[in-house]
């Protein structure tokens, strides 16, 4: 019965994270990704889109424009950090 509980949670913030990335898509925002083995890549962009499953980030990476794709768990874990420019 607990991890029915924990489940419905994880859902409800699952949901908040979705709600909140949809509130900046477009507005320019700083990222920093945790690459493994204590490595973070911080960059500026901002988020393109916003699905059901992934968000996509379109950025300036060592001069190149690039799009990556990340997932709301990816921000829940704290692999994905975004700040407000």
């Amino acid at each position: 019965m607990d991890i029915i509980v924990d489940m419905r949670e994880i859902i409800k913030h699952i949901d908040e994270v979705k709600r909140r990335v949809g509130l900046i898509v477009g507005q320019p925002v700083t990222f920093e990704v945790n690459k493994g083995r204590n490595k973070f890549v911080k960059f500026d962009g901002y988020i393109q889109d916003a699905y059901p499953a992934i968000f996509t980030v379109r950025c300036m990476i060592e001069g190149e424009e690039e799009l990556l794709s990340y997932s709301y768990n990816d921000i829940l874990t704290r692999n994905v950090k975004i700040n407000k420019k």
